[in-house]
């Protein structure tokens, strides 16, 4: 199990108050690459760099991160309001690179991604309207798994 913080653009003040928790990745949203480097270079953390995309030169963003971070999410530009966007559109992110992709992608959703190189961010997916886990959520997620 791997725990993440996911971060907005983070100031020092706020790296400096979570550096000694107990996180594996710091989830970049709207931090230049220089500055990730930085931030991963300073705290010797694991970076999963978050593209938000809603077109093909969001996309193509992930180039200049590749010496930097970890793993590379491609994400909607809703942020935390689970947006989606044209999945389609990573087609043309090579297979070898770590990625993952998040933004509306609900448990119907993942026979699409079968034989797709990636990680599926489903978190939004697993909660009930008032943003907790919702436990039948989960029971179809893990019944679905079992049969792909």
């Amino acid at each position: 199990m791997n725990f993440v913080s996911v971060l907005v653009n983070p100031n020092d003040a706020i790296l400096e108050k979570i550096k000694d928790l107990n996180f594996d990745y710091y989830q970049l949203y709207d931090v230049d690459p220089e500055r990730t480097e930085e931030i991963k270079s300073k705290y010797k953390i694991k970076i999963i760099t978050a593209i938000t995309v809603s077109g093909e030169d969001d996309v193509i963003k992930y180039k200049n991160y590749l010496e930097i971070s970890d793993i590379i999410l491609f994400d909607s530009k809703g942020y935390h309001k689970s947006e989606s966007f044209d999945h389609k559109l990573l087609d043309i992110v090579p297979n070898e690179l770590n990625k993952m992709i998040a933004g509306d992608i609900q448990i119907e959703d993942i026979p699409n991604f079968k034989n797709k190189n990636l990680m599926i961010d489903l978190s939004g997916a697993l909660e009930d309207e008032n943003g907790k886990k919702d436990i039948s959520k989960i029971n179809k997620l893990l019944n679905l798994s079992a049969k792909i």
